[in-house]
């Protein structure tokens, strides 16, 4: 037989009619088995999908934890220089005078550190 000689079509027909002779030789026993079978793979497959919503939601869980331990262990940027350390420079790009007295004077501080500056401040 060459491959020209053959029909699929027969070939179908001929393998469903000795499917439904095979059905029908079938024990009762046999097909009760079967549908028991039928439903239990059914119920199992409600259980897998169950399980697999399951591990998707404990993965989205997981990948928000590790975002959020990311963004607190990143590196914070440095602070601003508050006002006071900054020195102020004027359009020539000479340092200002007044800022300038208070680097150069370091009584300023002293007196800030001191009992009098605090009850100055209390009154």
């Amino acid at each position: 037989m060459n491959d020209s000689d053959f029909d699929p079509t027969s070939f179908d027909n001929a393998l469903r009619q000795r499917h439904a002779a095979a059905v029908t030789h079938v024990s009762t026993h046999t097909q009760v088995q079967l549908r028991n079978r039928l439903a239990a793979s059914a119920t199992a497959s409600r259980h897998v999908i169950r399980h697999r919503m399951a591990w998707a939601a404990a993965t989205a869980c997981a990948a928000l934890f590790a975002l959020v331990v990311g963004f607190e262990l990143r590196p914070r940027p440095a602070p601003a220089p508050s006002p006071a350390t900054v020195v102020a420079d004027d359009s020539q790009g000479e340092a200002n005078p007044a800022y300038a007295s208070l680097d150069e004077n370091p009584d300023l501080y002293l007196w800030l550190a001191s009992n009098d500056a605090v009850a100055l401040a209390s009154e």
